[in-house]
């Protein structure tokens, strides 16, 4: 099993080893990474198939944008490359058009807190994050959400130079500090 333990940008952070299965046998991988980097790691490209065509289906956009690689954890349809690896995940393929369980019980989110607003705004990418920041001068209440667990879209993902020579355009950062800036 090999892993990437260097970047020559990112910190890559230790991590625990665990065994996870997946359709019933079981691999080794490391707590915290994403579903489909553990399958990758060992060497499992498809995911399951298509439900119109049965096609193999696997890893497409890594950001969770699409369904392509989705899995069975538990009962449950995911996305792999947004689940987090667990102790002793039962992972199955995603053969078809997922079933979903047949009890639907309500989930117990606890007690909910009023919050109002003047602003809400949807998406804390490079134009989120910039309305936020414009709106903020103007000491509106706003409150900015997103579907991922840190800030900056797309940006977080870009590790190259971006190009240009204006400062307005952050030319010559690269998108992970363009995301930190903003």
């Amino acid at each position: 099993m090999e892993n990437i333990t260097q970047h020559p940008i990112l910190e890559i952070p230790e991590r625990k080893k665990i065994n996870f299965y997946f359709d019933a046998k079981e691999y080794p991988g490391f707590e915290g990474m994403v579903i489909s980097s553990a399958l990758f790691l060992n060497k499992i490209r498809i995911f399951g198939h298509h439900k119109k065509d049965g096609s193999p289906q696997g890893l497409f956009c890594s950001n969770g944008q699409c369904s392509q690689c989705n899995v069975i954890v538990n009962g449950i349809p995911v996305k792999a490359c947004m689940t987090p690896l667990k102790v002793g995940m039962i992972v199955e393929s995603c053969n078809g058009l997922p079933e979903l369980p047949a009890k639907d019980d309500p989930v117990d989110v606890g007690d909910s807190e009023i919050i109002e607003i003047e602003v809400l705004i949807i998406g804390a990418g490079p134009a989120g994050l910039s309305a936020t920041k414009i709106l903020g001068e103007y000491k509106l209440k706003i409150i900015l959400v997103d579907d991922k667990d840190r800030l900056g879209g797309k940006l977080v993902l870009q590790t190259h130079k971006f190009f240009g020579s204006q400062e307005e355009v952050y030319a010559g950062k690269r998108g992970i500090e363009i995301a930190k800036i903003l």
